[in-house]
């Protein structure tokens, strides 16, 4: 147990890659899971894995964004180094994460 706990402090997020493969796999199951049945509808456990995933994903890669966004928000934005380009970085990490796990 003691291992674990140094091993969280000397790497708070874990590596992303596994996750990421995942990610990209249930976006994968869900786009042929809707393409083979033509509806959706047929497919809410897929879809529910992908959407899952990347949120996961994002979640875990736009941290630090994240918790930029979230001090500036706290303090109503009057923080010296809170402005468009804060959220215009969470934006863009999320964008660029989601296009990427859900791309084909």
């Amino acid at each position: 147990q003691g291992v674990a706990c140094v091993s969280s402090l000397l790497h708070p997020h874990p590596p992303t890659m596994a996750p990421v493969v995942d990610a990209k796999r249930d976006a994968k199951a869900f786009l042929a899971c809707k393409d083979s049945k033509g509806d959706v509808a047929q497919c809410t456990q897929e879809l529910t894995k992908a959407v899952n995933g990347a949120g996961d994903v994002v979640r875990r890669e736009c941290y630090g964004q994240a918790e930029d966004f979230q001090k500036c928000f706290v303090h109503r934005f009057a923080l010296s180094t809170c402005g468009d380009d804060t959220v215009n970085k969470l934006l863009s990490c999320q964008q660029r994460l989601t296009q990427y796990v859900l791309k084909p």
